[in-house]
């Protein structure tokens, strides 16, 4: 290269100040339209996984059930060949007590087996379904918590996961302070309480000054005493007097 050209070129100084827009250092990235409807989709395929695991698990218990039967089917057939030994040894013999012991030792034997294997397929049977339960409420969870705008799915579900239950109708419901909750109605309230308003990507209606939800005595969890629900009042007194307690009293603050 020239001389004179290189000696043109002008390079910032090691001192010179960089401008930086601080609005720009904490402002949050969120996932875009594409990435959720990707969620979805494997949020789909999760749940086709754990209804496919659930019908697995049904399998495997008829399976199980016919080996007991089977199993007692045997105890029975071994108790009856050892009377009909008897009897015959009572009739034609004069060893039969020797040979009824031998069978009886027999039939305590298999009825021991019978014991063990069968207490050994009711835990693998357990084991199976509830694990096929917390697969199929875990990919339901997860479609709650994603359509509720959670920045990161995953790490809410890990926090909520203790909470977690399915009601009577297979829907996911949370564990709040004793009451049973639906996940969706939770996931709402979290997000207006101010202390849990991190996890979840800002709502459109809020501008940059829009003042945050207060604290609140129970996160994610409505106020029966500002909403009126008188049933829900008269569960919570019974569950958990205490926390009735105190939600009346953030009702009559009105906080």
């Amino acid at each position: 290269m020239p001389e004179d050209l290189a000696t043109a070129e002008s390079v910032t100084g090691i001192d010179a100040s960089v401008a930086i827009d601080p609005a720009t250092l904490n402002k949050p990235v969120y996932p875009d339209a594409a990435d959720a409807n990707g969620n979805d989709d494997l949020l789909k395929h999760k749940l086709s996984l754990a209804n496919s695991h659930a019908k697995k698990a049904k399998q495997e218990a008829d399976e199980y059930r016919k080996q007991l039967d089977s199993l007692k089917a045997e105890l029975g057939m071994l108790k009856e060949a050892q009377q009909s030994a008897v009897r015959e040894n009572l009739e034609g013999q004069g060893a039969f007590k020797e040979l009824y012991e031998q069978e009886k030792s027999r039939a305590k034997q298999l009825e021991t087996r019978l014991l063990n294997e069968t207490a050994e397929l009711k835990t693998q049977l357990e084991s199976v379904t509830q694990n096929a339960k917390q697969e199929r409420l875990k990919a339901q969870a997860m479609g709650h918590i994603s359509r509720a705008s959670a920045v990161n799915p995953q790490q809410l579900y890990m926090l909520l996961q203790s909470q977690l239950r399915t009601d009577e109708e297979g829907n996911p419901v949370v564990l709040n302070s004793g009451v049973e909750q639906p996940l969706g109605d939770y996931l709402a309230n979290l997000k207006a309480a101010q202390e849990w308003q991190h996890h979840f990507a800002a709502s459109g209606s809020k501008g940059m000054g829009a003042t945050s939800g207060a604290t609140s005595v129970a996160p994610g969890m409505s106020n029966p005493y500002r909403t009126g629900n008188l049933t829900e009042r008269m569960a919570l007194e019974v569950k958990n007097p205490e926390l009735a307690k105190q939600l009346k009293a953030e009702a009559s603050r009105g906080a």
